[in-house]
């Protein structure tokens, strides 16, 4: 009984710590805060922003517009008194804009460019439902926003948007690679000299190392550091801020994959880490459920055994009746000895009850065991589901970003509020026809090559027309010939469908040859999975 004691106490303390472990997993990073979330309707709304805490006196003054077909909002914002990013801590080098959904989702819009005390910012999302908020950022591809928040949006007073007061709840940066509280001593000299990419750079490094990338992403990792080293050293020789900006913005590519690479497999090994502690944790239960068995099994032949002495008892109770009628001579000696048999018969039937009142309770306890094994079991394969799951999706995820730098290095790319578009101008075709130019030939086989290497990804090829009498079917025609010269490099049919958008999507307006040439195109949409 002591061991089954033993044994549920420590089943206790197995599931209460594991239960422990993965609420501290899930709300790691949770940032809590109550802000205004606004629908937006029509026409454009004037929408004010105020300073927080940690700059009480800064403003913004942002213009809002939605448009329904485009399922598009657009946002430009004036900021006005603001100060430096690295006021607030020698890690924050930038001011990021965010949208925040009622779901909790959070978008990175884009980043702020300090003129003196002011900014702007011209951005857009398809969200219709969302707050706004800016927060002061280490570099401008965060994926998650800092605990420095610095404004946000207050309530519009306008018939063209819903206002819905809620607890705005959004996973944030845990901050844990951001330490530094304290403004750097010679910021305002060094800052002034330093381009911002640059200063964003070495920032996005300094995080990945951090984070382990060196361990779990070396090749990113030293990528980064590559690309940081050649802009330290384009800076050093002059070279002009594009071209230390340009290499700069590559460094922190670099380094924003290695952390987010190196957090992901930081959380696999620790998530496996957990799976074989709890799995030695079953194997013990298991041993402990096979010595309650062989101690059942021990009980069962006890009570087998009391039961033969009971069944003798009996017999020889009989006997000796027999032999009173018989030898009344020894009736003395006889009922002495049948009452002290009686007396051994009730002590072994009292023992057989406790034996089986005990044989029930293990049985019960046996039944208990059972079944919470197999919920471990259950819980365990779930996790490793789970985790093949995301595996998967984090490929996905990845190879779509592959697939966009690729093609944004043959033709022009364009991001979108949840994906991309690939734009095939004019000069892929013979002119005023549907046919492809030879002269578009390699770019249009390194396109075709780009997307056949990531099967799984789906879009769609639109032709666009300029405005002429056979818009539609020009447009159509453009579109079916890239759809068959892709098809050919066994890009199956069923990843993509072919659409015509006809004259009525313009990228340029007027009659000029220029606005027509730039009108004539034909864009692959790409939708994030």
């Amino acid at each position: 009984m002591k061991k089954c004691k033993f044994l549920f106490i420590s089943l206790f303390l197995i599931f209460s710590v594991s239960n422990l472990n993965l609420l501290s997993h899930a709300q790691g990073g949770d940032s809590k805060r109550r802000t205004v979330a606004v629908t937006y309707l029509r026409d454009p709304v004037k929408v004010y922003l105020t300073g927080t805490t940690l700059r009480p006196t800064a403003r913004g003054e942002a213009t809002v517009e939605r448009w329904r077909k485009r399922n598009q909002t657009d946002i430009e914002i004036n900021l006005s008194n603001m100060i430096p990013a690295y006021n607030f801590g020698g890690d924050y080098t930038t001011f990021v804009l965010w949208a925040i959904t009622p779901a909790g989702q959070v978008d990175n819009l884009g980043e702020f460019r300090l003129k003196g005390d002011s900014a702007q910012l011209k951005t857009a999302t398809p969200h219709q439902t969302f707050a706004m908020i800016i927060t002061a950022e280490p570099h401008y591809l965060v994926r998650l926003p800092s605990k420095k928040v610095v404004l946000e949006n207050l309530t519009p007073n306008s018939k063209n948007v819903n206002v819905q007061v809620t607890d705005v709840y959004f996973l944030g940066d845990s901050g844990k690679y951001y330490t530094d509280e304290a403004a750097p001593p010679i910021a305002e000299r060094d800052f002034a000299k330093t381009p911002m990419e640059l200063l964003q750079a070495r920032r996005a490094v300094q995080i990945a190392k951090l984070a382990d990338a060196e361990r779990f992403d070396p090749d990113d990792y030293i990528s980064s550091i590559n690309s940081l080293a050649q802009a330290e050293s384009s800076f050093k020789r002059g070279s002009s801020p594009y071209d230390v900006g340009r290499i700069s913005r590559e460094a922190i590519t670099f380094a924003v994959r290695a952390r987010d690479i190196s957090e992901e497999k930081a959380l696999a090994a620790e998530r496996r880490s957990e799976i074989a502690r709890r799995d030695a944790e079953v194997r013990r239960v298991t041993e402990n459920a096979l010595d309650l068995q062989e101690q059942l099994n021990d009980m069962t032949a006890r009570y087998k055994a009391a039961e033969i002495a009971r069944n003798s008892a009996e017999e020889q109770l009989s006997k000796n009746l027999r032999e009173l009628a018989e030898a009344r001579v020894e009736v003395r000696n006889l009922r002495e000895d049948n009452n002290e048999l009686r007396a051994d018969n009730d002590r072994q039937a009292k023992e057989i009850t406790d034996l089986k009142n005990q044989i029930a309770n293990l049985q019960s306890q046996y039944s208990s065991i059972s079944s919470t094994l197999n919920t471990t079991k259950s819980q365990v394969e779930a996790m490793q589901r789970q985790d093949i799951e995301r595996q998967k999706a984090e490929k996905r995820r990845r190879e779509f970003e592959q697939l966009q730098s690729t093609l944004a290095s043959i033709v022009t790319v364009k991001s979108t509020g949840n994906g991309f578009v690939a734009i095939l101008p004019d000069n892929f075709f013979v002119t005023n026809q549907t046919s492809l130019a030879l002269r578009a030939k390699a770019k249009i086989d390194a396109i075709s090559q780009a997307i056949a290497a990531y099967p799984e990804i789906l879009f769609t090829i639109e032709g666009h027309s300029d405005a002429r009498a056979n818009a539609e079917s020009f447009a159509f025609g453009r579109a079916q010939a890239v759809a068959d010269y892709i098809a050919a490099f066994n890009v199956s049919r069923t990843n993509f469908k072919i659409e015509s958008r006809g004259a009525s999507l313009p990228l340029a307006n007027g009659k000029t040859a220029a606005a027509k040439t730039q009108n004539r195109r034909v864009q692959l949409v790409f939708t994030a999975p």
